[in-house]
């Protein structure tokens, strides 16, 4: 199935059942499902939210781009959705709908009624589906994943290179409760302290508990992220030279701004409209992104990515996958540390790409 027959079919479902879930890999097209179901409905309203300013511009080109007329069509941020309490409209959209499980939002979107209603993401919860569910009724869930759209060709098979590497146990840089430790045995005091937080959770579920188990494991991931600087320096440094155009998602604001100075692309970013057009104009040739730019963004003549550091959760690892596939073939470069919790991140990607993509180095 073409992605054009997918869109057009998606449109179809969404008149049948007026309650669809787009759950399709970034890169396959969900825009389409909307831009189809306007054609066939010029006349109709239709509200459109997206995560960010930068979405909205994003949407605008898509109209743009294929034809059609943006009139009666209303996009906003979730940010500004108490502006459009107690309104009525022909199609709702939700684009990267788990974005609306919140308890203001989803109260909000209680009083925003709609004849049809579409919510786009390339990862959706039952928990999110439940809460969309609770608003608007039973939807029909359809599910296209990463592995899914490569095997139909829908998205190109990327080159996946895992830089496998091994965390010093010979320098004592780090300071713990008086005494200096290598950076392995800083990372298994931090690793200790998950696992205590992950039991005291587990068994007392307090909020409490919660807070402090997840405050751990971000530490943990932090930590491994600030040791893969120079790898990932090392790794940039010859994309430069090459003079390839990426992405570099780092696992921290201050390590976007460390390497890629006034390329780096975060929530503290001025004129970052600016500086995305700057990408796309091919002024500049790489991005330092921390959670910025992985959700709705269509980027221009990508060449490859690097994945800093993996997250634990499958919809970050999709979400920025999908970014870096915007190229005709497209490489990915992910440092990890064997033996350690990057062990069970890797899962994230070796599990939504072929196996015969993925390529094993030591780095």
């Amino acid at each position: 199935m073409t992605r054009e027959e997918l869109q057009s079919n998606g449109a179809k479902f969404l008149e049948k059942r007026r309650r669809l879930i787009c759950q399709w890999s970034t890169g396959v097209g969900k825009s389409g499902v909307v831009l189809n179901f306007i054609k066939a409905h010029p006349c109709i309203s239709v509200l459109i939210f997206v995560p960010e300013q930068n979405n909205i511009q994003n949407w605008v080109f898509e109209f743009e781009k294929f034809g059609v007329s943006i009139e009666n069509v209303t996009i906003s941020c979730y940010a500004s959705i108490h502006k459009y309490e107690n309104t009525r409209w022909d199609l709702l959209v939700f684009d990267e709908a788990p974005h609306v499980d919140t308890e203001k939002r989803a109260a909000i979107c209680k009083t925003i009624h709609a004849e049809y209603v579409l919510a786009l993401g390339a990862v959706v919860t039952d928990d999110e589906r439940q809460t969309l569910e609770s608003l608007y009724g039973n939807f029909l869930v359809w599910r296209i994943n990463l592995h899914q759209a490569i095997e139909w060709g829908l998205l190109p098979a990327p080159t996946v290179n895992v830089l496998h590497m091994q965390i010093d146990d010979k320098e004592r840089l780090y300071l713990k409760d008086g005494r200096k430790l290598t950076a392995k045995q800083y990372y298994e005091v931090i690793q200790n302290e998950v696992k205590k937080a992950v039991d005291t959770f587990n068994a007392q579920s307090t909020e409490f508990n919660r807070v402090k188990m997840l405050r751990a494991g971000s530490e943990r991931k932090r930590f491994l992220g600030k040791l893969k600087e120079d790898a990932a320096l090392k790794i940039c440094h010859r994309l430069n030279k090459e003079n390839k155009r990426f992405l570099c998602f780092c696992s921290s604001i201050e390590q976007a701004e460390k390497l890629g100075k006034d390329r780096a692309f975060t929530s503290k970013t001025h004129a970052s409209l600016d500086l995305l057009e700057k990408f796309n104009n091919e002024e500049i040739n790489s991005l330092y992104v921390v959670g910025k730019l992985i959700e709705g963004q269509n980027l221009k003549n990508i060449h490859c990515g690097v994945i800093v550091q993996l997250g634990g959760t499958n919809r970050i690892t999709v979400q920025e996958c999908g970014r870096i596939m915007r190229s005709s073939d497209p490489v990915i470069y992910t440092p990890v540390f064997d033996g350690t919790k990057d062990d069970s991140f890797l899962t994230t990607l070796t599990y939504n790409v072929p196996e015969e993509c993925v390529k094993h180095y030591n780095f």
